[in-house]
């Protein structure tokens, strides 16, 4: 994986690292972890705090053809140690000690693939159903970062704001991106939308990724975005209509991004005007049904794929098909090679012999007045297989929302029950939990 000449900036609160200092602070780590035992092909656990470290880390480690793991810096012991196996990694980065600790005898250590290190490793959401670990290449993460540059008018002069979190697929891409294009990266530990908000004009940035919950509090803070600003990526989840409204009304330029840990991020955008219409970057192949056909399961093919989900002996290919990786969103590919999103396979229920999208119900019910976010959770039914039950944040009273259901909803897609709640629980990476909001449910619900 090569990058030009000037590398990349780093901008971490008062720090600025660039040039000579920044390739210093890299040869020392280098030096550091090949004196401590790192050899090319291991696994190396690092926290995701603070940023800058992982950064650094991330850096050393790849130089040296070793790949870095990065977790959630909160994480118990336990589970991080079921991360560790799962991936057969080597070592873990200690922060307290900088240094570290041994996690194994190394003795199955080697490159993935015959011609290629392992470069990246990322636990998947989880969002509705067990994580598993993806596993990238150099090559895979370097196509990545080229083919979302150019994407997103990001290859000459740009400045990234990363305010997510480094262990989710999201933010460890854009310290790739900078690296590729020379940028300058700002860091964040943690997203905070004063910080946001301030550091988008202190350094003039031209591109910050974000997801919905995200920018939705910068626009509650009525934060306008300087004239520096180029694109704001949003993804993580569907974008709502009446958010991406909003944020069209109070100036910010979205682009909404289509992508998975899987594909290291963005395959293919979307305008704020169909959030669900995409265009494929390029080199991306979508295997889907044509329009005139009910929606189907996507496959993919990208020089950004992962090089298989993970397993202690790190071979490759699990999770794959023939090059091609079959993810649970539905969609079609249109007559000119667009992607349009139906929502996952485990949104659609049946109820009453019809198919519900419960992506398309929770959007109704987001563009109501009154509500700022929804989702919409399947319960099993005895009679009728599935009931919905409507779960929303806002100032509307459930009966008001009730009565718009029974007024703009058809029957099969009309919740049978609201419930107004302060707060969506949500995942590290920003997500939704629907896990645990189906939990929730259940339980004010009496089941």
């Amino acid at each position: 994986m090569s990058f030009p000449e000037p590398w990349l900036t780093l901008i971490a609160g008062q720090e600025t690292l660039t040039g000579k200092t920044l390739q210093c602070l890299i040869d020392g780590r280098t030096a550091q972890l090949s004196s401590q035992g790192v050899r090319a092909g291991q696994v190396i656990l690092v926290p995701d705090r603070p940023a800058l470290e992982l950064a650094l880390l991330t850096l050393g480690l790849n130089r040296m053809g070793a790949g870095v793991f990065p977790y959630r810096a909160d994480l118990a012991v336990e589970e991080r140690l079921s991360l560790a196996r799962m991936a057969g990694a080597e070592w873990a980065w200690d922060p307290s000690s900088q240094s570290l600790l041994p996690l194994s005898d190394g003795s199955h250590a080697s490159p993935c693939c015959p011609d290629e290190p392992l470069a990246l490793l990322i636990r998947t959401s989880g969002s509705s159903g067990q994580p598993r670990i993806a596993m990238h290449g150099p090559s895979g993460v370097g196509a990545a970062a080229h083919l979302s540059n150019a994407a997103l008018d990001a290859e000459i002069g740009a400045t990234w704001l990363c305010c997510l979190r480094l262990s989710h697929i999201a933010g460890a891409v854009i310290l790739y991106r900078a690296l590729a294009s020379g940028a300058r990266l700002v860091l964040q530990d943690g997203f905070s939308a004063e910080a946001v908000a301030a550091d988008l004009v202190k350094h003039q940035v031209s591109h910050v990724s974000l997801v919905p919950p995200m920018l939705a509090r910068l626009i509650e803070l009525g934060c306008r975005p300087p004239p520096s600003l180029r694109c704001v990526l949003v993804g993580g989840q569907a974008l709502s209509p009446e958010l991406a409204k909003r944020a069209l009304v109070a100036g910010w330029p979205i682009q909404v991004s289509y992508g998975m840990t899987e594909t290291c991020a963005l395959i293919a955008l979307a305008g704020p005007s169909d959030p669900n219409l995409f265009t494929p970057l390029a080199g991306i192949e979508c295997a889907a049904p044509q329009c005139s056909d009910p929606p189907a399961p996507i496959a993919l093919r990208a020089p950004s794929l992962m090089l298989g989900y993970a397993n202690p002996e790190r071979r490759p290919g699990l999770g794959l098909a023939d090059g091609w990786f079959k993810t649970a969103d539905l969609g079609w590919v249109t007559a000119e090679g667009r992607l349009r999103l139906f929502g996952r396979a485990d949104d659609l229920c049946t109820i009453g012999g019809t198919k519900v999208s419960l992506l398309r119900v929770a959007q109704r019910l987001a563009s109501v007045p009154g509500v700022t976010e929804a989702e919409v959770i399947a319960l099993p039914d005895p009679v009728w297989g599935a009931r919905l039950v409507g779960v929303y944040c806002g100032l509307l009273a459930e009966e008001a929302l009730g009565s718009w259901c029974e007024a703009n909803l058809a029957g099969p897609e009309r919740p049978r029950a609201l419930l107004r709640l302060e707060n969506l629980p949500r995942l590290a990476s920003g997500k939704v939990d629907r896990q645990c909001l189906t939990e929730i449910v259940q339980g004010l619900l009496g089941r």
